[in-house]
């Protein structure tokens, strides 16, 4: 079977969608499929034209309605093949990416709409019907990132670090534990507020960037490369999602899936994750990220057990190999 894969993104800064696309076409290759990866970002449509003609695709998985709908849809009818719709959080969640006219004729369009969670699937039925038939879920996979624990990242050996892993634009909410932590740095002047992601938001950056300069326990270590990741997630004693919005975010599985501790805002793609209590906890406000930021930090013991069940929840759940299984029966259905 001869699938290519658009998306798009191709480089940095990383987001969650390449994290995504390489997963999911690295186990598919192992599963026997040829893949073709073009991105909308580095190709036009002219040159995607080109290759896929050289390719000759049975079908076309699109990731990203919004973004690259459209031009997955047109070239599924010039070569007169399906396609399919891996929905991510923001086709589903901003409002505007959602309702716009070409996002929503390319999923109604589309042979196949694939969501990560049932509540996705849920809310995307409610905003476009009609489609419910064609929406399959396929939740995301998870590979523990190496750690060869050559990167300290010049963090104190003694703080506590909370790490937020997260490109900076609004949907992130980075500032909300800048804000939250001030007032218990002030009784517990170990805590270290780390951030790790690149720019997309000009202004937004420049915004989290005028607040750090007034703050001595919240840095940003800017883009970190991929692999060294798995230091940093295993160098934090609290791994944070602060996010307005989210399908089912790779840094929290990433986390979980190397033992870690984790600390979500309570919406719909975090609790697709994280149960409470048990293999991490999710807060409603400010007073409740506060009051579970120091009960975590004060119990050792505690982060040490439900980081444990948060890994093995990721091992049991949420393997890659089961991922790139539901995508093959999917191609199947529709190809063969």
């Amino acid at each position: 079977m001869r699938i290519a894969l658009i998306s798009p993104y191709s480089g940095a800064p990383m987001r969650g969608n390449i994290t995504t696309v390489r997963r999911i076409n690295r186990f598919l290759v192992l599963a026997g499929v040829v893949t073709l990866n073009l991105a909308t970002d580095s190709l036009s449509v002219s040159e995607m034209e080109l290759r896929l003609a050289e390719f000759k695709p049975d079908l076309i998985h699109c990731f990203h309605a919004h973004s690259c709908g459209a031009i997955s849809r047109q070239l599924a009818e010039r070569f007169k093949v399906p396609y399919i719709i891996t929905i991510t959080g923001s086709d589903v969640h901003d409002p505007l990416q959602r309702n716009h006219p070409e996002t929503v004729t390319a999923i109604e369009a589309a042979q196949g709409v694939v969501c990560f969670s049932d509540s996705d699937a849920d809310a995307l039925s409610a905003y476009i019907p009609g489609i419910g038939a064609r929406i399959s879920v396929a939740p995301q996979g998870v590979e523990p990132i190496a750690c060869d624990g050559k990167a300290t990242f010049d963090l104190d050996p003694d703080a506590f670090i909370l790490l937020l892993p997260a490109a900076l634009r609004p949907v992130k909410q980075v500032e909300f534990p800048i804000r939250s932590l001030a007032q218990l740095v002030q009784h517990d002047p170990t805590l270290r507020l780390v951030i790790a992601g690149g720019v997309i938001d000009r202004e937004y950056t420049a915004s989290i960037s005028r607040m750090l300069c007034e703050t001595t326990y919240a840095t940003w270590l800017g883009e970190v490369p991929y692999e060294q990741m798995g230091n940093l997630y295993t160098r934090a004693d609290l791994v944070l999602n602060c996010s307005r919005s989210e399908s089912m975010p790779n840094s929290l599985m990433e986390a979980m899936a190397l033992g870690r501790p984790v600390l979500a805002a309570n919406i719909p793609g975090n609790r697709s994750l994280v149960r409470h209590g048990q293999n991490g906890w999710l807060y409603d406000n400010v007073e409740d990220f506060r009051k579970l930021a120091v009960q975590i930090r004060r119990n050792t013991a505690l982060r040490e057990q439900v980081g444990v069940r948060a890994q093995g929840f990721m091992m049991a759940n949420f393997s890659p190999q089961q991922e790139a299984g539901r995508y093959l029966s999917i191609y199947r259905r529709l190809v063969l």
